[in-house]
């Protein structure tokens, strides 16, 4: 693992993101301390596909939820909308 301080950080960020695309952790510190870990992603997330029709939002058993009519919709609308 290397380590490089904030300044390296600010100054050499390429050179950074190069060893940590070669596979290399950073270790970043401040005044000795260390304060962050830089490490190469695992995946990148390009095969990742998402499935959303089996999502639980979406497969969820609805029978017996109440539904808001016209009016309590536009009640709870009207309840809602104020300054935060």
């Amino acid at each position: 693992m290397k380590t490089a301080t904030v300044r390296d950080l600010r100054n050499r960020y390429t050179v950074l993101l190069e060893w940590v695309a070669a596979g290399e952790e950073i270790l970043i510190t401040r005044r000795g301390n260390a304060i962050a870990r830089l490490v190469p992603e695992t995946s990148s997330g390009a095969n990742d596909i998402v499935n959303w029709s089996e999502s639980p939002a979406v497969t969820r058993n609805r029978d017996g939820e109440p539904v808001l009519s016209r009016d309590d919709a536009a009640a709870t609308l009207k309840d809602s909308s104020g300054s935060w």
